[in-house]
């Protein structure tokens, strides 16, 4: 990738991408959403470890400035960094001739060809430190809720990879190229090349669905215990993960509806139906907008992606106190929206992909506190670990009235 147009176009994505994901406007998702295909894979690259390594990064070659850069420039020299460190089909030398050519825009390219060529002399190593490597605010927080060794545990595998992992579908096979992965309730998964299984003829048939097994904890824990004919809700579904789950555990003559806000994203849930020729009511709505009454509902609330970091690292650099609060807020009107929808003596699944546990107990005391005919029955929290991501799951269920 030494072609000096790429290389601009890769540089320049992301510095943009840096910029709008530190002002809150964008994800790392929304992000590659939108990547130019031509350039895709070396992006996304980029981009995870960028946030991966940022904070040592930048701590290195900070170290080289007597003052404090722009934002527009210390983000360029964050992703021109990185792009010479992680990316070993880019010429270093070819890297700093376009950050210095971008930065003479922002008439920085002195600042920005002596800070990155001193960068480049001094070795960087990867530090094992929490405080080297992870955003302080995430730093903080974790020292309040767990252990030094399970901060440690956690800094580690921010830096590192998250395996490829799916689950095999209904009674598909174990690929012989792959390893069996534990999930919950039953499920299956299993670990593998990802070219090796995107590209087979069982991922198209639907046999295969590109999963962490950690996604299956809140479904294992809304299907022990179905009625005879469950009318079962997913309230934020897209792109239809869990739902997929709830579909082949159900009885036949159940029904499921998986709602989302996103059309968009609700076109994805369609397609992974129909690839799977499982029966579901799809539709988009707002959680304040779905009525009737359901055996079953299924909230797995948007949250601050604090479990899935390795997939997401951008989630811990845009983490903050109030952003925090901001989420729960949503939460909490989304939650006590579902339990409004569950019969009595039916049940109510609250998930999200969060270890916070400030965040994930508010998430039931909402419920218990807007709707006290509730009783929380179950409650976990999975650590990410080597082989998963981590995850919050509870299970509540709607006391029978008197007269029921």
């Amino acid at each position: 990738m030494n072609n000096p147009g790429i290389l601009e176009n890769v540089l320049g994505d992301a510095v943009a991408a840096l910029l709008a994901i530190d002002a809150g406007k964008v994800s790392l998702d929304d992000v590659l959403d939108q990547a130019d295909p031509g350039y895709r894979r070396s992006f996304e690259h980029l981009l995870l470890n960028i946030f991966r390594f940022r904070k040592s990064v930048s701590d290195h070659w900070r170290q080289f400035c007597t003052r404090g850069p722009a934002p527009e420039i210390a983000a360029l020299l964050d992703a021109a960094l990185s792009q010479c460190l992680f990316q070993n089909s880019v010429a270093s030398q070819s890297v700093v001739n376009v950050a210095v050519s971008m930065a003479k825009k922002k008439h920085a390219d002195k600042f920005v060809n002596a800070v990155l060529r001193k960068s480049l002399r001094e070795k960087w190593s990867v530090p094992d430190a929490p405080e080297k490597l992870l955003p302080a605010a995430v730093l903080k927080r974790w020292r309040k809720m767990f252990a030094p060794e399970t901060v440690a545990e956690l800094a580690g595998l921010f830096i590192s990879e998250a395996p490829f992992t799916f689950r095999l579908c209904k009674d598909a096979e174990l690929p012989a190229n792959a390893s069996a992965a534990a999930g919950f309730g039953g499920f299956r998964f299993a670990a593998a090349n990802g070219r090796d299984i995107l590209t087979s003829a069982e991922f198209a048939a639907g046999q295969y669905y590109i999963q962490d097994p950690a996604a299956s904890l809140a479904v294992s824990l809304a299907v022990d215990e179905l009625p005879e004919h469950p009318n079962v809700l997913d309230l934020c579904a897209a792109p239809g993960g869990k739902a997929l789950m709830l579909a082949e555990r159900i009885p036949e003559n159940g029904t499921l509806t998986a709602a989302d806000r996103s059309a968009r994203r609700q076109e994805l849930t369609r397609e992974n139906f129909r690839k799977r020729h499982l029966p579901a009511r799809i539709i988009t709505a707002r959680p304040e907008d779905i009525t009737g009454k359901y055996d079953l509902v299924l909230a797995d609330v948007p949250c601050s992606n604090s479990g899935v970091f390795r997939r997401r690292p951008d989630a811990l650099w845009r983490f903050s106190e109030k952003s925090l609060q901001e989420i729960m807020a949503l939460q909490n009107q989304i939650i006590v929206r579902a339990a409004g929808l569950v019969v009595p003596g039916g049940v109510l699944i609250c998930s999200s992909c969060s270890i916070d546990t400030d965040e994930n107990d508010s998430l039931v005391d909402s419920v218990l506190k807007n709707h006290p005919d509730f009783e929380c029955v179950s409650k976990h929290t999975l650590l990410p670990a080597a082989d998963h991501d981590g995850a919050f799951a509870a299970k509540l269920v709607r006391k029978r009235s008197a007269h029921s």
